[in-house]
């Protein structure tokens, strides 16, 4: 049974579903969740803001895993096809380096402000009484917005890959 399952075809596949996951999450949040929990009471909007943060953050790390091992399987199967060509490894340059920004911002959103975030909604401060909490909101969406965008260049270069 295992032997009659296309590897490489198994592996671009969920490369697409990991990478359609994490931006659409990233959309969803951005668009939906983060204006919904803005719209409820201050109290009660931070907590549900750092709730649905740490539940993206979980999806975004295990999306980010997959990526990485599916994108070395979709190279390593189509070295063995055939020679890659100029255009082939320069898109893919480009969309590895992109990548790699992404990865970056969700360090920060990770590393940096998450915890800040985390702490504020531990103490109950709400946005309207801290200006740090203000700002580390504000940075945290603003590198959201980002990866949004840059998932989506990235998912366009992904179309020109397969070409």
């Amino acid at each position: 049974m295992l032997g009659s399952i296309d590897w490489a075809v198994a592996a671009l596949w969920l490369h697409v579903l990991a990478a359609m996951v994490w931006t659409g999450a990233l959309a969803f949040f951005g668009a939906a969740f983060a204006p919904a929990a803005r719209s409820l009471a201050p109290d009660e909007a931070i907590a549900a803001f750092e709730r649905g943060r740490r539940a993206l953050q979980t999806l975004s790390w295990i999306a980010i895993q997959v990526l990485l091992l599916t994108g070395a399987l979709n190279v390593y199967f189509r070295l063995r096809a055939a020679d890659l060509g100029a255009f082939y490894v320069w898109t893919l340059a480009i969309k590895m380096l992109l990548f790699g920004a992404m990865v970056f911002h969700q360090s920060l959103q990770a590393y940096k402000y998450g915890p800040q975030i985390a702490a504020a909604a531990e103490c109950g401060e709400t946005e309207a009484a801290s200006p740090a909490l203000r700002e580390n909101l504000a940075r945290w969406t603003a590198l959201l917005n980002i990866n949004t965008a840059i998932g989506l260049v990235v998912l366009l270069l992904g179309i020109f890959l397969g070409r």
